[in-house]
């Protein structure tokens, strides 16, 4: 790296899973003196073991990054703040705080925002992550106050059925009752046959009522409409519908996909302007994949490689996404469903691996 090279500023938006290995292993190439990582929270969540913290497995501590401590071990600038807008002409982010950082490069993982059904503002949504502890409060004050008997998950993907069967945990002794609802006619329908199976009987064992091909239009007067126009009973919905992309990002004159997200080639290179990267639920790749962490892990070492061959003058590599990937769905009872290859099969000892996998990431970021 040339003289002039290093100190070209390097502006990381966002404390998401690919940047914190970002952060790390340009930490360790001796590359934190040029790098400022700008994130609204000092904690970032790990969503791998968001159902634990639900079901009480995991207390806060236990699934979160400490940015400010890892910037400062990798001699990394941290701005806890939120970017408000980017000016890629002019290449500089405007923050909340009023501090305007001028970048050389840019990389941005900021995550995404729940995405709900037209004109629907009520409810609980599960994203953005980095605040959904303070909004699981709100539903253990409404179960504390007597006013929960009906809890709503809406959303059959990964998400949901594990947001489900840890709430199930969570309220359990409880005389509260938990239902999944989606449009699609099995839970997980972007998994195997075998996983959507094991599925439909935890549902059945754990006495959670799902309501498929039930699309939610509407949330009102503590009921879910259809779009046929069947109703449900619900005192509280939570949301664990598909993602949808930051609003602002419109303004910026970044290329972005017809969701919102933002255009990258096969290095993570935004298609506009090579001097900004994504990567995580913010990124639309040439393979679109699912908007999940599993994803955003693996681009993370991409992601740091070619930031420094970009500051370097070299060519940057490809990321490859995996074309099958594993699933550790979360029973919230000591057990646990694996999925991958069209194999599915379910135990405590598939738990005690997701925990493993889990805490083996928690400690990269923490020694």
């Amino acid at each position: 790296m040339t003289e002039a090279s290093a100190k070209i500023p390097v502006v990381l938006l966002g404390g998401g899973h690919a940047h914190v290995e970002v952060v790390r292993l340009l930490g360790q190439m001796g590359l934190g003196a040029q790098i400022t990582l700008v994130s609204p929270s000092r904690y970032a969540p790990y969503s791998g073991m968001l159902p634990g913290h639900i079901s009480g497995e995991y207390g806060f501590d236990d699934f979160h990054i400490d940015l400010a401590t890892l910037c400062a071990r990798s001699r990394v600038t941290f701005a806890e703040t939120t970017a408000t807008a980017i000016d890629p002409e002019r290449r500089v982010v405007f923050t909340a705080s009023g501090q305007n950082l001028a970048y050389g490069l840019l990389s941005i993982d900021i995550g995404s925002t729940p995405s709900l059904p037209d004109g629907i503002s009520t409810g609980i949504s599960v994203k953005p992550i980095a605040s959904f502890a303070d909004r699981l409060a709100r539903l253990d004050a409404l179960a504390a106050e007597g006013r929960l008997s009906t809890l709503a998950v809406v959303g059959q993907g990964v998400a949901g059925v594990e947001v489900a069967f840890a709430l199930r945990r969570r309220f359990a002794g409880r005389d509260i009752r938990i239902i999944l609802v989606g449009r699609a006619a099995e839970p997980v329908p972007e998994r195997s046959r075998r996983a959507r199976h094991l599925l439909e009987r935890e549902l059945r064992r754990a006495a959670i009522a799902h309501h498929p091909a039930f699309d939610v239009v509407a949330f009102h007067d503590a009921e879910l409409i259809a779009r046929d126009g069947r109703r449900l009973a619900a005192d509280q919905v939570i949301w664990t519908t598909s993602s949808g992309a930051p609003g602002f990002l419109r303004e910026t004159g970044l290329l972005l996909d017809q969701n919102g997200f933002i255009r990258v080639d096969d290095t993570l290179r935004s298609l506009s302007h090579p001097d900004v990267f994504a990567a995580g639920d913010v990124a639309s790749l040439p393979s679109p994949r699912p908007k999940a962490g599993v994803f955003a892990v693996r681009q993370g070492p991409v992601l740091a490689k070619n930031i420094r061959r970009s500051l370097c003058g070299e060519a940057p590599l490809s990321y490859q996404p995996q074309r099958q990937w594993l699933a550790l769905i979360s029973l919230a009872d000591g057990r646990a469903i694996a999925d991958k290859w069209n194999i599915a099969v379910a135990g405590r000892w598939v738990a005690k691996w997701k925990h493993r996998i889990d805490s083996r990431f928690m400690r990269k970021y923490r020694e």
